[in-house]
């Protein structure tokens, strides 16, 4: 008879500040988020297998691009539009929906289960990056909306940045945990979520853009830095 499968940790039995100190290492294997072994398999995503997915999904949403918008500023000029609304996207989803407070025990299940296993065990590298099983679908939909809203070339140039400035996001957010980006800039981006990490999860909710932590008053600042001011 096969050994049991051990019970998924729920975030709701580990505080906050419990979590930024009690760590799973990222060579053990991967807090489970599912019983059954088969749904668990989709929750886990190489980096390698990221990035062909997104490169592949870019070009094809380029291509519907380039096919049906036939002015090239307007493109360009939604492509830069999509990139900066994915930064705004993503910094209020990291914000208010991944770090969802709530009592209900089906609510904490979900946060638990698109973010709380994360904070459990930050740094293992095939929990880092939204599986293609959620990317996939939500991209779809996005595209979809974007599309029906402003026709298929404006839609999909706005998708197409909105997608890349993903990508751009995963790929920072895997390096973070994975790399060790000793140098500038890119110690900055490592230090701003390690923090988030390691010291407040209340603040640096901004991984590609971590400037919008100041805008929004949610940068981490140390004790020693708050006595100087």
């Amino acid at each position: 008879m096969s050994e049991s499968l051990p019970k998924p940790l729920n975030i709701s039995d580990r505080t906050s500040s419990d979590r930024t100190k009690r760590k799973v290492s990222k060579k053990a294997a991967p807090v489970r988020i599912f019983q059954k072994d088969w749904m668990e398999a989709f929750t886990l995503i190489s980096f390698r297998t990221f990035l062909i997915f997104c490169i592949f999904s870019e070009v094809i949403s380029l291509i519907i691009t380039f096919n049906y918008e036939p002015n090239f500023c307007v493109g360009v000029v939604l492509f830069l539009a999509g990139i900066f609304l994915w930064i705004i996207t993503e910094y209020f989803l990291h914000r208010f929906l991944f770090h969802l407070s709530s009592e209900n025990k089906s609510i904490k299940r979900l946060v638990y289960i698109f973010h709380g296993n994360h904070h459990i065990q930050p740094n293992h590298p095939y929990r880092t990056l939204m599986p293609i099983i959620v990317t996939l679908p939500a991209g779809l939909i996005i595209w979809a909306i974007f599309s029906y809203s402003l026709g298929t070339g404006m839609g999909s140039a706005l998708f197409s940045g909105f997608f890349i400035g993903y990508t751009l996001y995963d790929c920072i957010h895997f390096s973070t945990h994975n790399f060790k980006m000793t140098k500038f800039p890119f110690s900055l981006w490592k230090r701003h979520h390690l923090l988030h990490h390691y010291k407040d999860e209340s603040h640096n909710y901004s991984i590609s853009f971590p400037w919008l932590d100041s805008i929004f008053k949610t940068r981490f600042v140390s004790d020693t830095t708050k006595k100087k001011r």
